[in-house]
């Protein structure tokens, strides 16, 4: 009984021992660096409530909150009184999202 315990232990020994071993001369391979592409994570646009408004193609009226958040498309306009604006004109918060004050409406 004696003699398994210390087997055991040599043999865990042993493992532990060839994975130093293969750590030092077969290091792990560097990961890069990820980097994620899109520049911009989300829309809010803040506004009087029951503004109208079209993005990437949808029409949507601000509820009585003021304010939507949409996540990002591929849309690079967004229409209010019909209109044409470029999204990324106005400045993106630490977590990528873009604030769009909407004008009153006509």
């Amino acid at each position: 009984m004696l003699l398994t315990i210390f087997t055991a232990a040599a043999l865990t020994i042993k493992i532990d021992l060839i994975g130093l071993i293969q750590q030092r001369y077969h290091p792990a391979p560097q990961v890069k660096s990820l980097t994620c592409h899109i520049d911009t994570v989300s829309y809010r646009f803040v506004g009087d409530p029951g503004t109208e408004f079209r993005y990437d193609g949808d029409t949507y009226r601000l509820p009585q909150s003021g304010s939507v958040e949409l996540i990002s498309t591929r849309a690079e306009n967004y229409e209010v009184n019909g209109r044409s604006l470029p999204l990324n004109l106005w400045p993106k918060d630490n977590f990528g999202m873009r604030t769009i004050p909407l004008p009153k409406s006509n």
